[in-house]
């Protein structure tokens, strides 16, 4: 079957995860670098050099944005630029709905017009200028786009209710060292010094994965024996640390390291996720996965996107106890979890149907792995060498 691996379950496993660089924080890096006319170098797992200087083509088509929701990113330092651009609408994982409102209010606030039709998205300016905006909900990518567009506006611009996320703050990071003055990173109030002139082009290495680093937390409270993660920093993973302490894993920290030893009692707790730095809504699936096998009753609760229980499925076919209302899962813990036959329906979804295969006895199949290769490098590979028995099954 095309995308699918078989894990066979049911063990305890040890070891040391390497974590690759960050998904998140890659993608923008990458759209950062059209603010700078010359070539940039990024380390996101490998080198990549990025050279900008010829850019012409302002149009991204459908076939470059279906899959990733992540390339409106590009909207913003294109027509900051080259006062034009024009994509269309961007896709992504099935996991409800992720509006661009924040993306386009913000635009427009600073000067850009921008035409929304039923396929693309286009801005056009001839200089942007510096605004004070206030963002209704404290958008990702949102918080991204308006600060690479920020960064060649005239003037200064203040974004209010900006999102904290350690992601935003890597690009931020980025943005210095090409000559912009940022000020308020890691808080919801950013200030941003915009330049005349294209920025200039630098070398720089993108932060950590913290979402795969998180991923192998949890699976290190369902499996470790002990596992060790890094580079994995404590203050990013502040309330995951937490809740995996209340379930009963013992943590230990490090500089730029985290061990976690296996619950073998696990309890259950409620979560509820939330912008950072509350639970994070791409744990939820796989903490899940450590719930089902909780002593007790625990409720989740999911602020953040109204379809991102998809898991549930999976997780019932291997034997969970769960129960769906409205944007709580009602989880009574199980003894065990059995190996079945799972299909993923999104990158965190099938993710957690992994762990849960590794936590399962017995064989399981997990099909739906294309998610998991855009977000966790190298995956088979980094479970086998703590232990778990994985196989990719041909197509």
């Amino acid at each position: 079957m095309p995308g699918t691996i078989a894990i066979d379950g049911g063990r305890d496993g040890t070891g040391d995860v390497q974590v690759s660089g960050s998904k998140n924080a890659g993608l923008p890096l990458m759209a950062a670098t059209l603010a700078a006319a010359g070539p940039n170098v990024s380390r996101v797992g490998g080198n990549l050099k990025i050279n900008t200087t010829n850019a012409t083509s302002l149009f991204i088509p459908l076939q470059l944005t279906r899959s990733l929701r992540a390339s409106i990113l590009f909207l913003g330092p294109l027509v900051a630029r080259f006062g034009y651009a024009c994509l269309s609408f961007p896709g992504g994982c099935s996991i409800g709905k992720r509006p661009i409102e924040e993306h386009i209010k913000g635009l427009r606030k600073l000067g850009a017009c921008v035409r929304v039709t039923d396929g693309h998205i286009e801005a056009r300016d001839s200089r942007l200028q510096g605004a004070t905006i206030y963002m209704e909900i404290p958008s990702v990518t949102g918080t991204m786009n308006l600060i690479m567009a920020a960064c060649l506006a005239r003037g200064v611009t203040h974004i209010h209710n900006a999102a904290r996320e350690p992601e935003v703050g890597d690009l931020i990071n980025l943005l210095v060292l090409m000559g912009v003055d940022i000020y308020g990173t890691g808080t919801d109030h950013l200030i941003i010094h915009g330049r005349s002139a294209p920025l200039s082009p630098c070398q720089y290495e993108a932060m950590e994965d913290r979402l795969e680093a998180g991923t192998f937390l949890i699976l290190g409270a369902i499996y470790g024996n002990p596992l060790t993660v890094h580079p994995c920093h404590a203050e990013q993973h502040a309330m995951l640390i937490k809740k995996l302490r209340e379930v009963g894993a013992r943590v230990d920290i490090a500089d730029k390291s985290i061990t976690v030893q296996k619950a073998r009692k696990p309890l259950a707790v409620d979560i509820l996720t939330g912008p950072y730095p509350a639970f994070l809504t791409d744990l939820q699936p796989q903490f899940m996965v450590l719930l089902c096998l909780a002593q007790g009753t625990s409720h989740v609760i999911e602020s953040i996107f109204e379809s991102r229980f998809s898991q549930c499925f999976g997780l019932q076919a291997m034997g969970a106890d769960i129960r769906i209302c409205e944007q709580t899962a009602i989880i009574s813990g199980v003894e065990k979890l059995s190996g079945a036959l799972m299909s993923g329906s999104g990158l965190r979804a099938s993710a957690s149907l992994v762990l849960a295969a590794v936590a399962g006895r017995g064989r399981s199949i997990v099909v739906g792995v294309k998610y998991i290769d855009r977000g966790y490098y190298d995956l088979e590979r980094k479970l086998a060498k703590i232990g778990v028995i994985v196989e990719r099954l041909p197509n």
